[in-house]
C-alpha cells in the first residue's frame, strides 16, 4: 500500500507581505500603500490595476528599491524565499537586472540620449557579468531581433532618437531581458502608444514570458491588457487591496464594488452599443484619507458600516480575496 505525500506549495517567484509605503511631507508622514499582500507564481502574469494615484507604479518601486529616500518602506520580500527587503544598496544594485529586470511607462526617458541603444543594452551584461564588450553587442542584436525590431544589425548603432515610440518600448524589452530575469516588472509599458502598436507589445510579453518562464508584474489601468495577458490579478484603490483572485474569476464576477465601476467603464465586446457608465467622483488625496471605507464616498453599493470602519480582506474561495463589508459568496454579473 502507498501512502500519499502532500507535498509542500512550490515557492512563489515574488511574495509581498503587509507592504506599506508612506512619504515624509510637511504634515507627517503621508501613506501611498497601505497592507498590500501577494505571491506571483513562477510563470505567472500578475496584474497590479487601478485609477492613478491608487500606489501601484509606488508599490513596484519599492519592490525595485527604486523610491527617495524620504520613503519610509516596511513589510516583507521575498525572491525566491530570499528576503530582498533588509538588504544593503550595494547588494540590492547587483539583484536588480540579474534577478529582476523593470520596464518604465516613459522609455525616451528610460534612454540615454548620448548613446546607441546596442551599447546601453550591452551594458547591462558588461557590468554584471562582466561579458567581453564584443560578445555583449552581439548578444544586443540577438536581443533587438527577439524584439521584433527589423534590421536590429543597423539599429543596433542608433540613438534612441532615431527609434519610434513602439521602438524604444521593444529596446527597453530587450535590455530588460539580458541576463534572463526571474522576474520582469513592467510598469505601464504602453503608455502613449497607438492601439496597434499597443497589442504587438503586449503580444510580445505574452511570448517571451513563455519563451523564458519568467513571472511577469504588469502594472497598468489598461483593463483590456489585463484581460489579454494576466493570469491573476490586484485591484488597489487608495493604496490598498480592494480585490485580488484569478482574473477570469474577477472578470466573470467582480465581488468588489470599484471593480465592478472599473468594468462597467470600458467597452465590452458581448455588449455592443452599451453605454459606459463613469465613476462619480474623485480618488481620496493620500494627505486627508477617508474615514471608513475609502471607496464608500463613490460607492452605489455604501452603507452605514462602510462610513465608520474599514473592511478587512476576506477569502471567499479559490484564493478570491476581497476588502468590502458587503461582498458576496455567490458570482455576481458585471
Amino acid at each position: 500500500m502507498t501512502v500519499g505525500v502532500t507535498l509542500p506549495p512550490p515557492t512563489p517567484t515574488l511574495r509581498v507581505e503587509d507592504l506599506n509605503v508612506s512619504f515624509r511631507s510637511r504634515a507627517g508622514h503621508v501613506d501611498i500603500v497601505r497592507g498590500v499582500s501577494f505571491d506571483i507564481a513562477k510563470g505567472e502574469v500578475f496584474a497590479i490595476i487601478g485609477e492613478s494615484g491608487s500606489g501601484k507604479s509606488t508599490a513596484a518601486q519599492a519592490i525595485m528599491g527604486l523610491l527617495p529616500d524620504h520613503a519610509r518602506v516596511s513589510g516583507g520580500l521575498l525572491l525566491g524565499g530570499e528576503d530582498i527587503a533588509h538588504i544593503s544598496a550595494r547588494a540590492r544594485r547587483r539583484l536588480l537586472g540579474q534577478r529582476i529586470s523593470f520596464i518604465s511607462q516613459d522609455a525616451l526617458s528610460a534612454l540615454n540620449p548620448c548613446t546607441t541603444v546596442g551599447y546601453q543594452i550591452a551594458e547591462v551584461m558588461m557590468v554584471h557579468r562582466g561579458t567581453p564588450r564584443r560578445q555583449a553587442m552581439e548578444r544586443a542584436v540577438e536581443l533587438l531581433a527577439l524584439t521584433g525590431i527589423s534590421a536590429p544589425e543597423e539599429r543596433v548603432n542608433h540613438y534612441p532618437h532615431q527609434f519610434s515610440g513602439g521602438m524604444r518600448q521593444r529596446a527597453l524589452i530587450a535590455m530588460a531581458l539580458a541576463l534572463e530575469p526571474e522576474l520582469l516588472i513592467a510598469d505601464e509599458p504602453t503608455t502613449a502608444l497607438d492601439a496597434t502598436i499597443k497589442a504587438q507589445i503586449l503580444e510580445l510579453l505574452s511570448s517571451l514570458r513563455a519563451r523564458f518562464g519568467m513571472s511577469v508584474l504588469l502594472i497598468t489601468h489598461d483593463m483590456g491588457a489585463v484581460a489579454r495577458l494576466a493570469d491573476r490579478l490586484l485591484v488597489m484603490y487608495a493604496g490598498k487591496a480592494a480585490e485580488v483572485g484569478q482574473a477570469t474569476d474577477v472578470f466573470a464576477a467582480p465581488q468588489h464594488p470599484y471593480t465592478r465601476a472599473l468594468l462597467r467603464s470600458m467597452p465590452r465586446l458581448d455588449r455592443p452599443g452599451e453605454a459606459l457608465v463613469s465613476i462619480p467622483g474623485s480618488p481620496p488625496v493620500p494627505s486627508n484619507p477617508v474615514a471608513g471605507c475609502a471607496f464608500h464616498p463613490r460607492c452605489e453599493q455604501m452603507g452605514e458600516v462602510c462610513m465608520r470602519i474599514a473592511p478587512e480582506e476576506a477569502l471567499l474561495r479559490d484564493g478570491h480575496r476581497v476588502a468590502c463589508h458587503f461582498a458576496s459568496r455567490e458570482p455576481t454579473d458585471a
